[in-house]
């Protein structure tokens, strides 16, 4: 590869040495579909926080199941990027105040949804005279309705004076999950004389609010590189994305950036094993090619869970199952770490009332798919869990999800740790400080159990010294550090094997 910027450059390669085979900072994803909330990649951690942003349950509403499935199985904290084809609207709201200065009443401030869509249309904002004085007012923020119940938010005691601490625009932007106020005329800041009553009347509806056009599939996946503002490695979901073309751009993202691994959704509610593993089949990894393809995992059927809108006793709906699985991803990271696979008796899905029965043989199909596809089913004794951890890779690096994310997670910490080297004086002291570096990293994460081995020795090598640091690659100034280690890889099949024992003769049962 070309070097041509400063920096750390990781390059993952083959090796013929003989390698014998803490905690993850990788956090949740989502991009789709939702009525409200911020256009940019916004960080959530509650399904409390996910409403006060984002509203509930509206006519888009991808995002609102993705973080309903996530929070409910264990997920703690989520990035959440909505789409829409076009820019709508927000809702508006301009309130002109007395004021002396000009004698007549001034269109003094402005208020908008917080962002664009219908739903500010629902907003309603009250102006009250303060106890304090007449420079000062009280702002209530209403939603879907005029009454006190529907009182969202109050700001006390503000004032139009732009050097006063309780400065409207200041006090209400920073904070408000509803709304943003501008202030029209800065520059006539009220006195002591001016009196900041409302023309009638004191409330105001916002209006114009628009949502944009509906996006299409490949719109909303474009929308991934949004994501390149967060430095976190992810695990990303697009909700109910299954195309081969849009998948397709999602793996290569995920490729291209290198610390990033896609969960991906299953096809239509009806579709059948067979038709979910044609559909696998057709991935590529777009033009990253199929490397790209050890960056993601597919996970089949859809989840029956209680309808979370309907007032009907035992309501159900369909739901896509990936933003649960990414939840399994995040706790088994915080729990055991990126190398544990996310699946097994452990890996139980919650709030999920049932899964579509698969025969064993189906079972097989999927797990040996030339694409794999991870089953989720019922255990007795245990619950509905996943019971897969393949990408949609073959080969021996590439087939386990945990073997990969282990790659995406050493790279990354590699990288970020050996940052401090770039311009540094390329020598002996700086090559011994970049292996002990290395060294205390992979240590760390062998005795963590992410790699195999009785001891270091056995579980990973670091070479960084004259060997691989030559005159011309100090030339080019380069730093080479050649890592190697041993991954750790899933029992997948636990095979016992039974003998008849009787009486010391050993009879083997066929």
């Amino acid at each position: 590869m070309a070097y041509l910027r400063p920096g750390v450059f990781v390059e993952e390669i083959a090796t013929q040495a003989p390698v014998v085979g803490t905690v993850s900072t990788t956090v949740a994803a989502f991009l789709g579909l939702s009525d409200r909330g911020p256009v940019v990649p916004t960080l959530i951690n509650s399904w409390s926080q996910f409403t006060a942003q984002y509203g509930s349950w509206g006519t888009r509403n991808s995002l609102a199941e993705a973080a309903y499935m996530f929070f409910a199985n264990g997920g703690s904290q989520a990035y959440f990027q909505r789409v829409t084809a076009t820019a709508g609207t927000p809702a508006t709201a301009t309130r002109s105040f007395n004021d002396t200065t000009a004698v007549t009443p001034v269109a003094t401030l402005k208020v908008d949804a917080k962002n664009y869509g219908t739903w500010g249309n629902s907003i309603y904002i009250e102006i009250t005279a303060s106890t304090i004085s007449t420079t000062y007012f009280n702002l209530n923020v209403y939603y879907g309705g005029t009454t006190q119940a529907n009182v969202v938010e109050r700001y006390n005691d503000v004032t139009m004076l732009t050097t006063d601490n309780s400065y409207v625009v200041s006090a209400i932007n920073n904070v408000s999950n509803y709304i943003t106020v501008t202030d029209l005329v800065p520059a006539d800041s009220f006195d002591a004389t001016d009196n900041p009553a409302v023309v009638a009347p004191a409330s105001a509806a916002l209006a114009s609010g628009a949502d944009g056009t509906l996006p299409t599939s490949t719109i909303i996946v474009t929308e991934v590189t949004k994501f390149d503002t967060i430095s976190n490695a992810l695990v990303l979901n697009v909700p109910g994305i299954t195309a081969q073309s849009d998948v397709d751009t999602i793996l290569n993202y995920a490729y291209n950036r290198g610390d990033v691994f896609v969960v991906i959704d299953p096809t239509q509610a009806t579709a059948t094993s067979a038709s979910q593993i044609t559909l696998s089949n057709t991935y590529t990894g777009g033009t990253a090619g199929t490397p790209a393809l050890a960056y993601g995992a597919v996970y089949f059927p859809n989840l029956t869970i209680p309808h979370p809108t309907s007032t009907l006793p035992g309501a159900t709906k369909l739901t896509y199952p990936g933003a649960s699985v990414v939840a399994k991803y995040t706790t088994t990271d915080a729990s055991r770490g990126v190398f544990k696979t996310p699946a097994g008796l452990d890996a139980r899905l919650a709030n999920v009332v049932s899964v579509d029965k698969l025969t064993n043989t189906e079972l097989d199909n999927l797990n040996n798919a030339t694409k794999a596809v991870n089953a989720i089913r019922y255990v007795p004794g245990s619950g509905i869990v996943v019971m897969g951890g393949r990408t949609l890779k073959q080969g021996y690096t590439d087939r386990y999800i945990s073997t990969r994310r282990t790659l995406i997670y050493l790279r990354k910490q590699l990288s970020d740790l050996t940052q401090y080297a770039i311009f540094e004086p390329n020598n002996e002291r700086l090559w011994d400080s970049l292996r002990n570096t290395v060294e205390a990293t992979l240590v760390s994460f062998w005795q963590s159990g992410g790699l195999r081995g009785a001891t270091p020795g056995d579980a990973f090598f670091v070479k960084c010294d004259s060997t691989n640091n030559t005159s011309i690659t100090i030339a080019n100034g380069q730093v080479i550090i050649e890592v190697g280690v041993a991954l750790q890889r899933p029992a997948e099949f636990v095979v016992i094997r039974i003998s008849q024992y009787d009486s010391g003769a050993v009879v083997t049962i066929s």
